[in-house]
């Protein structure tokens, strides 16, 4: 038999009055031929929009626990952004290890809403986990040790993998320790590395609401650590500078009360020795005048060698006084009007015993035009007397030295005006000074030796000569402290020259 039945429609109320929105069929079928009546068509209309109704009912619901969702989502989801922004101004604020660690620890448990959250840090060469910050239950562990290969930690650390545990006590990875709380009950750890290097762990413990940890947990620990080891990096870097600015603060007193100690032993040893000494020279000549008698040649040779001699450690003795008195920046120059000529034949009287010895010559030779220059006679004098000794005792015996002198424009150079600024060079008007020896020369590797102080040229020639190393170190000083500069050329087997140029008007003094 066919079966007829009646269809009613299935419909719910539409946005618009009136008007019913069609969405679906309600159908009532009988077994039996021209059995419905109008009663039963009621029946199926009330039917299908009671159906409708409560389809509606349904579907408004489930909107709106999608929507709380959507939005408690995007609530966390800010919340966990807020926190890692916050991160952010923690690793820039932070200037210790011990208080970065402390605050990670913290924001860490309100990122995840855990009972607990750690820091462990690998020691004692890889056999243990230092558990360096701690909060909420594991607070009370910190720097606690936990062997490497007994602990949730400790495996991740060794695999360099992160790991979730939802049953702490029957997981094999972990062993119970008496210094972990032993409520622990799900757990997750993420590696932490610096420079690709693991160091260590960071931990997270039991959640408050009790559901298992999940990847979502994992990623959100794994981005917090890799920032606490950019931030671990910085304070440990921020903690060695000022480390390291305290024992240079440190060695700096230190340095200042041994060259205080310096000065106070250069200063009694300098009037101790030079007493003697200017008893000896002074005595010595008066001996050689000839008011004191007639001499016999041993007698005057052995009277001029201990007046040379004293003369020479007297020079030895201020030599060390003057270099002591730049390094400490107590060294100044007098300027006044010099008449160059006078201050080169003053340095060449000097200097003629030395070559007498060796049955030296000495050929000057000085420009018409060279004048006055302003400068400090007695360092002038001090340069040329240094200069003409060095090569009289590298010359040997009757060699020659040579001294030229003439006033040329030369490129000098001159203070910076302003403060940060280089200095430049400027021509001026100029005299250039040169004294040639005709000794053995220098080799080439040697030549970055001279003008620095105690430092003597490594040949054989220089090694059988006296002396400190200090005279061409402070003519260096002394010509740049007149706004000159000073240099030396040399041919190995040829004989060497150095030379040294000043300002006619003296140094330009810097602003302020």
């Amino acid at each position: 038999m066919s079966p007829r039945g009646v269809l009613a429609w299935l419909y719910r109320p539409g946005p618009i009055t009136g008007l019913a929105l069609l969405v679906g069929w309600f159908a009532i079928y009988f077994s039996y031929r021209d059995s419905w009546t109008g009663v039963a068509l009621a029946l199926a209309t009330t039917l299908g929009a009671y159906v409708a109704i409560k389809r509606g009912r349904a579907l408004g619901q489930l909107r709106r626990t999608k929507m709380a969702a959507a939005i408690a989502a995007a609530a966390a989801r800010n919340r966990e952004l807020d926190l890692l922004r916050r991160l952010g101004s923690i690793l820039l604020s932070v200037r210790s290890s011990k208080e970065l660690l402390d605050e990670v620890v913290q924001l860490a448990g309100n990122l995840l809403q855990t009972q607990g959250s750690a820091i462990l840090l690998v020691v004692e060469e890889g056999r243990f986990l230092k558990l360096v910050a701690g909060s909420g239950l594991l607070r009370a562990a910190t720097d606690s040790l936990l062997p490497v290969d007994r602990s949730l930690a400790g495996w991740t650390v060794q695999n360099d993998q992160s790991l979730i545990s939802d049953d702490m006590g029957k997981d094999p990875r972990n062993f119970p320790v008496e210094m972990l709380p032993s409520n622990l009950e799900r757990g997750m750890c993420v590696p932490l590395r610096s420079s690709g290097v693991v160091i260590g762990a960071a931990c997270a413990y039991n959640r408050i609401d009790g559901r298992p940890f999940d990847e979502h947990d994992v990623a959100l620990l794994g981005a917090l650590s890799e920032q606490v080891a950019v931030g671990l990096d910085r304070a440990t870097m921020l903690e060695d500078t000022r480390r390291n600015e305290r024992e240079l603060a440190e060695k700096n007193r230190e340095l200042v009360r041994v060259t205080k100690l310096k000065d106070e032993f250069l200063a009694n040893m300098s009037h101790e020795l030079r007493t003697p000494l200017n008893a000896i020279i002074g005595f010595s000549d008066l001996l050689l005048m000839p008011e004191s008698g007639v001499l016999d040649e041993q007698q005057r040779d052995f009277l001029e060698s201990i007046a040379r001699n004293g003369r020479h450690l007297l020079g030895l003795i201020n030599n060390v006084l003057d270099l002591s008195k730049i390094e400490a920046g107590r060294m100044t120059v007098h300027l006044t009007r010099l008449d160059l000529r006078d201050a080169i034949q003053g340095a060449v009287t000097d200097t003629t015993s030395l070559r007498s010895a060796k049955r030296q010559s000495v050929s000057i030779e000085v420009g018409e035009d060279l004048l006055i220059i302003v400068a400090d006679h007695i360092r002038v004098r001090q340069i040329l007397f240094n200069l003409l000794s060095n090569a009289s005792k590298f010359t040997p015996e009757d060699g020659t030295v040579s001294l030229s002198a003439i006033r040329t424009p030369v490129p000098l150079p001159v203070p910076a005006e302003r403060a940060g600024e280089k200095s430049r060079l400027v021509s001026r008007d100029a005299v250039w000074v040169s004294i040639r020896d005709s000794g053995i020369g220098i080799r080439p590797e040697d030549m970055g030796k001279l003008f620095q102080v105690f430092s003597q040229v490594d040949s054989s020639a220089s090694r059988q000569q006296q002396g400190t190393g200090l005279g061409l170190a402070l003519c260096k000083q002394f010509v740049e402290m007149h706004g000159g500069t000073i240099g030396a050329e040399s041919i190995f087997g040829g004989g060497s020259t150095f030379w040294f140029i000043l300002p006619i008007e003296g140094p330009i003094r810097q602003p302020g």
